[in-house]
């Protein structure tokens, strides 16, 4: 069965950066399984393991821009009491903030500037990178088919067996 719309999918996987770091990585641990669709897997990624089959292994590269769409993490309006003193920023800007409660920096694009703030864009940190990916297909199946039932194991017949039955 090759993965398609609607499948539940198992795979191992890992991403690089450009410098061959490892972004993110099952190796060491459990393969990850999801429903294939939808917003379960980097639309990159997705378009990259799409119709490939149970066993079947691929390596490639995701271009810079297409591992998440540019539009991904929506746009934000920002103050300009929440800006840096003295900041002009000006449409087409990036720049990182800090977000309470987020190890990582948030990207930023700058899409207008009026008198009370800015509106941005935010960008996910890996939307102008080249990724490398390595995946191994572990499973595809229909969702919620339940598992097979456990193989039949055959009885001996004995002669008590057998009298029960007859008697």
């Amino acid at each position: 069965m090759e993965i398609a719309e609607g499948l539940v999918v198992t795979l191992d996987f890992t991403l690089t950066d450009p410098a061959g770091k490892v972004i993110e990585t099952t190796q060491g641990g459990e393969p990850i399984t999801f429903q294939f669709g939808g917003r379960h897997i980097l639309p990159g990624l997705a378009k990259a393991i799409e119709g490939m089959k149970v066993g079947e292994s691929r390596t490639g590269k995701i271009p810079a821009g297409a591992l998440v769409p540019r539009d991904a993490g929506g746009k934000r309006r920002v103050p300009r009491s929440e800006l840096p003193a003295g900041a002009s920023p000006k449409v087409g800007d990036r720049f990182a903030a800090k977000e309470a409660g987020h190890a990582q920096p948030v990207q930023l694009e700058v899409l207008t500037v009026d008198a009370q703030g800015i509106e941005v864009l935010l960008l996910h940190p890996l939307h102008d990178t080249e990724v490398g990916y390595d995946v191994t297909v572990r499973a595809v199946r229909r969702p919620n088919v339940p598992p097979p039932p456990p193989v039949a194991v055959e009885e001996d017949l004995t002669d008590a067996v057998l009298e029960d039955v007859e008697g």
